[in-house]
């Protein structure tokens, strides 16, 4: 992608610089914040790279939206950390009004579907009205008409219902991304006399080219609702029914993936209906928002973050806003632009990776629409906010921990991805830290399952290796359940975080988080078990899963030894017994090992290698000992693109055993992410239509999220029920999928969750507020820059002696190698 391949010229500009400079820079950042004049400054670290920021493209993981937008734009609807999502208090109740003031949310009716249960916890429509008097940076006024716009524009962009997104290399990650589109043929069964899409319903095109190519009628459209003139949408052909369609949606062939090639959503819905204004004034009025989804009470792109309708109506109403340079043109731009002209209570000025160091900074917003009120309060004192931007990894984790031990920053988050120095930075008197919920980013360790799947047929391996050679020419490579579920014991979680991540991380909860909201602590999980792990082996005598010995394996000629799946067996002739020492199992696993496991890893996660080593020896099972087993970049970035790379040049996600990473899963919306690693992209249909019809039952070969191809028929039934069940029924359903995952597939080794919080000098302060959990933060999480006031230390505080040789120091002595990993984490650091 042209953007990312100039994010990394310029990210690896500015490594230079940092390495060049830092030890010039870094030393005399001011220890200081209130600057001569009184302006109050505030300094923030990241280690992001730059990314887009532009609600419709953006990854949302990156600097540009997590050190800045979420100052210069505003939602209409605040989320706070305290939130239950429904569980503990009606949906809406909780919510914080920002550019909106007021909401009615109007049920969908509870009726049953053709499946047999009753749809709960459905919204039809909502209701918003908005806030009067609040103006944009370039002194526009927010009403029902930019509102509108800001919805409609999103989804008209990730369609690509006008058919004008940019070219393929833009395609898949940015414009045309399908986002806030759902699948007809997954929903389909779920529909009830009021809620009902079939009229999106596509013919399904199967896996090899039809004879009757779709035409437009067969593609989704976006309704730009009955009063679609009142807004201007310059580029978009509006149909005489308002309506907007691809007119050329069809893009042919794809031999590859066996699939057509859509340039707009097919058998999909978009997931708003219309957006209809029913109150037009100046400043302020109410819109309604019709749903097409069930379960969600704000919609899709509906409750994100506003942008200017007067400064981008003209040109970027059909495309994303590229870059960040204020007064420069982006080659993907038609025009400049000022970036980031929101209603939010700082301004965006700028952000300069080639800085020494790199960074960025905002200014206050002088006619904020809360600015009064704030400040009679004692807050939004910070004139001017500051972004230093660090190198991702051991380098720039220990040039941000001397900044924050010398002040040369006031505040920076200690994550996983970029820790602080914990015991130095409790232990100041002048520094504030506050614990927080575990990662939402859970270290596991994937276990390929392929082998219970389609994807071991003979003939689907062969079409694989012929149809992705990227991928690499090895056979499926899945991992037994019965080995899955003794790893799993055998794995020492006690060593790993008490002694060598040194108790700053927690157990890992399972499918979801300790801190997330559905998570039920009482469904088991495997714990650090070795006598059972050799139970597990010694009993085991043929397939447990009953995924590979079946009819229709045997009708698509899919028949592999037994003795693989005999484990009682291979342990009995190497002469192991419940009784052996714990010496024999290791020699064992040293010289004649009962299984090796061919697993990858990467530097990031060098001790979970080095525990799992000792851990599974004591089962008598080794680790593939290439030294490409442990990659140059992280495991994620091979990990993304799936079919389309390996690990080692030989070895992807479809022929390795297994692989460690660190996966996301929000603590409060999860539905998304557990569809992704959970949930088979075909839903079983390969099961049931195999037998008698050969390659018939599969119609999806993509495999979407679910990386160590885990399928579970329960799963996907289970999965609808979450998204087609209310909060309450939504934590029930979850408790029984993670009961299957975690208890009986075993496709997932679960490790931890790493303790993280953020660290702030007690020269400023802000109001608190209690999570669920009863951690202390900010309204939102972390630290609102608008929210905090200076007061200055109340006493004289020391810099570190000789911190310039330390940051000297700390900045020189890291190799190249470590400089070319930090450079290459650039879809983990958030």
């Amino acid at each position: 992608m042209k953007n990312e391949k100039k994010n990394m010229k310029k990210t690896t500009r500015s490594i230079a610089f940092f390495l060049i400079f830092s030890t010039i820079v870094l030393p005399i950042l001011p220890a200081f914040t209130v600057a001569q004049g009184g302006t109050v400054i505030f300094r923030r670290s990241t280690a992001s790279l730059v990314g887009d920021w532009d609600p419709a493209i953006t990854d949302w993981y990156n600097a540009l939206v997590g050190s800045y937008l979420y100052n210069a734009l505003e939602y209409p609807i605040g989320t706070p950390i305290y939130s239950s999502a429904g569980l503990d208090y009606p949906i809406g109740d909780e919510w914080i009004p920002i550019l909106v003031t007021d909401w009615i949310l109007e049920p969908w009716p509870e009726e049953n579907n053709s499946v047999g249960f009753v749809n709960t916890g459905g919204y039809k429509s909502t209701t918003f009205t908005l806030r009067e008097g609040v103006t944009f940076t370039d002194g526009s006024a927010w009403n029902a008409t930019v509102f509108k716009w800001n919805i409609d524009r999103v989804h008209l962009i990730n369609g690509n219902y006008t058919g004008m997104a940019y070219g393929n290399d833009e395609w898949e990650e940015q414009e045309g991304n399908l986002l806030g589109t759902m699948l007809v043929e997954d929903n389909k069964a779920y529909f009830t006399a009021s809620w009902n899409n079939s009229e999106y319903d596509s013919p399904n095109l199967g896996l090899l080219e039809p004879s009757i190519l779709p035409d437009v009628l067969d593609y989704a459209w976006y309704d730009l609702g009955p009063n679609a003139s009142l807004v201007d949408y310059p580029g978009v052909t509006i149909l005489a029914n308002n309506t907007v369609r691809n007119p050329n949606p069809y893009g042919g062939w794809d031999n590859v993936s066996s699939a057509a090639i859509h340039w707009a959503p097919y058998d999909r819905y978009p997931g708003v209906a219309k957006v209809e204004i029913l109150v037009n004034q100046a400043s302020g009025g109410t819109i309604k928002v019709y749903h097409n989804t069930w379960s969600s009470a704000m919609g899709t792109f509906v409750n994100y973050p506003m942008l200017s309708y007067q400064a981008y109506k003209d040109e970027y109403t059909v495309h994303g806003i590229y870059g960040y340079e204020n007064g420069v043109k982006d080659a993907s731009n038609p025009t400049i632009v000022d970036h980031m002209i929101g209603t939010g209570p700082y301004v965006y000025v700028e952000h300069d990776e080639t800085g020494t160091p790199p960074g960025g900074y905002l200014l206050k917003n002088e006619n904020y629409w809360n600015k009064t009120a704030l400040e009679a309060d004692g807050l939004f004192e910070v004139d001017r906010v500051e972004i230093i931007k660090f190198p991702a990894g051991e380098l720039g984790a220990d040039a941000q921990n001397t900044a924050m031990l010398t002040h040369a920053i006031d505040f920076a988050w200690d994550s996983m991805f970029q820790p602080l120095d914990y015991n130095a930075v409790v232990n100041n008197p002048n520094i504030r830290y506050e614990e927080q919920a575990a990662s939402e980013y859970k270290t596991n360790v994937v276990l390929n399952a392929i082998n219970e799947t389609w994807w071991a047929w003979p003939w689907a391996d062969a079409f694989r290796k012929g149809q992705y050679p990227m991928a690499g020419n090895f056979s499926a490579g899945g991992v037994p359940q019965a080995m899955r579920k003794a790893m799993s014991f055998a794995f020492n979680y006690d060593l790993m975080i008490t002694t060598v991540l040194n108790g700053r991380a927690v157990r890992n909860g399972g499918i979801l988080g300790t801190a997330n909201l559905y998570y039920n602590e009482s469904v088991d999980i495997a714990d650090y078990n070795v006598t059972k792990a050799r139970e597990i082996l010694l009993t085991t005598e043929a397939d447990t899963s009953g995924e590979v010995f079946t009819l229709y394996g045997a009708w698509e000629g899919y028949s592999p030894n037994p003795d693989l799946y005999n484990f009682s067996k291979m342990v009995a002739t190497r002469g192991l017994t419940a009784s052996s020492p714990n010496a024999d199992w290791v020699w064992v696993a040293e010289n004649n090992p009962i299984y090796t496991f061919n697993f990858y890893y990467d530097s990031a996660h060098q001790d979970v290698y080095n525990v799992m080593v000792a851990s599974f020896k004591q089962i008598g099972v080794a680790l593939v000992a290439d030294v490409s087993n442990k990659v140059n970049t992280i495991i994620w970035d091979t990990v993304r693109i799936g079919h389309l790379t390996t690990f080692d040049g030989d070895h992807s996600l479809f022929s390795v055993n297994g692989w460690v990473m660190d996966e996301h899963m929000p603590h409060d919306v999860p539905e998304l992410n557990t569809f992704w690693h959970y949930v088979d992209p075909d839903r079983g249909r390969w099961r049931t239509q195999a037998l008698g019809a050969g390659s018939a039952g599969i119609t999806s070969w993509h495999y979407w999220g679910n990386f160590g191809f885990n399928f579970d028929a329960r799963v996907d039934k289970i999965y609808d029920r979450i998204v087609m069940s209310n909060p309450t029924e939504r934590k029930q359903w979850y408790s029984k999928l993670a009961e299957i995952q975690q208890n009986d597939k075993y496709g997932v080794m679960f490790l931890y969750e790493a303790r993280e919080g953020w660290a702030m000098w007690k020269d400023f302060e802000t109001f608190i507020v209690a999570d669920k959990e009863g951690w202390l933060s900010g309204l939102y999480g972390g630290i609102s820059n608008h929210f905090l006031r200076y007061v200055g230390l109340s006493v004289e505080y020391p810099l570190i002696p000789g911190s310039p040789l330390l940051i000297t120091l700390t900045v020189s002595v890291v190799s190249t190698l470590g400089i070319v990993y930090a450079l290459m984490r650039k879809k983990k650091l958030r």
